[in-house]
């Protein structure tokens, strides 16, 4: 038999049978009636008990478990976006057939990696084997090793069967490696790594109350806060039983935001917020926008996510007043575009920005305005549609269907506001262009990278805007409207409320949503003390009881 067939018979079809019921579900208790601007709809309480992990958490714990690079490797089935994040749409993820090979062709490539002639493999093994038949040894390295890809203690049975594994294989190919190589292939393909396994344990100090397992919590806890996969200290603390407390939870959680990685979750989360990701590789018409270059798409990317990254860690600030502050990150490509003096370094620094550069907030910011217009312009629509939509969590229309009637666009000469007028007295288009149109007509001194302009092509403009009825002017307005929106905290915590735990508020999370905007609300708006208000509540701890 040949490490592939061996591989596919040890973990692939149980991996097509988990995946394939990857969520249940149940009716439960409605929770407090509670609701405002921003809160999410909480559907019927479900007990989600399989989370997939997403490419970037997957491939962090690869590198994490392995040692090993993950540039060049095969790629895997990503897991569907859900309100724009990966991780929410986790705990519905299935994986395909087609799926299943990837995941296969990837564990290979990276147990190869490991235990190839030049993969740091002797830096994994627990033990010096004597020989391909020293079961002793690979005993020893399945249940160390197996312990952390599966991020839990492995049974019995389990450290009998890939133990066997590996000495079958290292036996028929008379190598000791061949054989380690095929035993973490399977580990890398079990649905036990693929996915996190919350499926909870009566309380026993609460009588009809589900809670994680100290494991459970360990992968909750890491793969929310550094996006990665538990480290020794995480797992020393769910085999204590300490995650099963709140202190414990808390303590751990403290630690974790203090490492470089919860640094690195935080932009990821930043960046899935206000769709940066495709930044790098974005393009503009070369004699429309001169200014434009590939690395000043990514410096765009990079003001942006320094700028949170700074308000969480270093300086603990308001979030509200990100939308109204004069200071950001800029290096000396974004000084040129800003039109402010560069840096007196290399790379970024932290400036003031004068009012000459006629911006405010994050909606000054090129790389928050760029991403939603077109190769050749700006795009008023879509740029409302994202502040209303990702930033106040509104609710709007659907596009109209395809087959209705829409009249052509206007031609000539006009402005961004002149072109979207027919928005306003079509009535398919209103519905959803009369809130959106206003929005992103406001921000029309910035053209499609972010530059800013006093007139559009030579035309003057009318950046008068309107949110919820109420009209103001301009970047400045809206960033002052936006500050003391109700909708921005709410909508805030839903996107991180939802990331933590891996799906959608049902009815079940509904009080815990109430304490995290109350969280926020008493802390002054600051993001660090909502991570930990997370982590350490009932929501985040507790899962609905199954049903028999």
């Amino acid at each position: 038999m040949s490490i592939r067939e061996l591989s596919r018979a040890t973990s692939a079809g149980v991996l097509l049978t988990l995946a394939a019921v990857s969520c249940t579900g149940n009716i439960g208790d409605a929770g407090r009636d509670a609701s405002g601007p921003g809160w999410p709809s909480f559907g019927p309480t479900q007990a989600f008990q399989l989370r997939r992990l997403t490419v970037e958490q997957y491939e962090a714990t690869v590198r994490t478990l392995l040692g090993v690079s993950t540039d060049g490797a095969p790629a895997i089935e990503p897991v569907s976006s859900v309100q724009g994040f990966p991780a929410i749409g986790a705990s519905s993820a299935a994986v395909s057939a087609a799926g299943v090979a990837k995941f296969e062709n990837a564990a290979r490539y990276f147990a190869h990696a490991a235990f190839g002639p030049d993969g740091p493999r002797d830096a994994l093994l627990p033990c010096t084997p004597s020989g391909p038949t020293d079961l002793q040894c690979f005993t020893l390295f399945v249940e160390s090793f197996g312990a952390r890809a599966f991020r839990r203690p492995l049974s019995s049975v389990e450290v009998a069967a890939y133990a066997g594994l590996a000495s079958d294989v290292a036996t028929t190919l008379n190598d000791i490696w061949g054989g380690l190589e095929a035993v973490t292939s399977a580990f890398l393909q079990s649905p036990y790594f693929v996915y996190m396994a919350e499926v909870g344990e009566p309380d026993p100090d609460n009588p009809g109350r589900y809670r994680y397992t100290a494991y459970e919590m360990a992968s909750r806890l890491s793969y929310f806060l550094t996006n990665d996969m538990p480290d020794d200290a995480l797992f020393a603390a769910a085999e204590s039983g300490a995650l099963l407390t709140q202190t414990g939870v808390q303590e751990q959680a403290t630690r974790l935001l203090a490492l470089p990685a919860a640094r690195n979750a935080v932009r990821n989360f930043f960046s899935a917020l206000l769709v940066l990701d495709g930044l790098p590789t974005m393009v503009r018409k070369a004699e429309l926008f001169p200014q434009f270059t590939p690395t000043l798409a990514a410096s765009m990317r990079e003001e942006t996510l320094l700028g949170f990254e700074n308000l969480v860690f270093d300086s603990d600030g308001d979030y509200r007043r990100v939308y109204d502050q004069n200071t950001t990150f800029i290096n000396a490509e974004l000084a040129a575009l800003y039109g402010v003096p560069a840096p007196s370094s290399d790379g970024f620094m932290q400036v003031t920005l004068p009012p000459s550069s006629h911006r405010v907030g994050l909606l000054g910011q090129a790389g928050v305005l760029a991403p939603r217009d077109h190769v050749d312009g700006t795009a008023p629509t879509r740029r409302g549609l994202f502040v209303l939509t990702r930033l106040l969590c509104q609710e709007l229309p659907l596009a109209p269907p395809a087959d209705l009637a829409i009249p052509p666009a206007p031609t000539g000469e006009l402005t961004a506001k002149q072109a979207l007028e027919q928005h306003s007295t079509n009535p398919v288009c209103a519905s959803c262009h009369m809130e959106t149109d206003p929005v992103g007509l406001s921000l029309e001194h910035f053209d499609a990278i972010g530059a800013y302009r006093d007139t559009d092509r030579g035309m003057a403009i009318d950046d008068t805007g309107s949110i919820d009825g109420t009209t103001y002017q301009g970047l400045e307005g809206l960033g002052a409207m936006l500050r003391d929106h109700p909708a921005l905290g709410p909508c805030l915590i839903q996107s991180l409320y939802h990331v933590s735990v891996g799906h959608r508020s049902t009815q079940f999370d509904q009080p815990t949503f109430a304490s995290m905007v109350e969280i926020f609300d008493e802390s002054g708006s600051h993001i660090m003390p909502l991570l930990a208000g997370i982590v350490a509540s009932d929501g985040f701890r507790y899962l609905p009881p199954p049903t028999n």
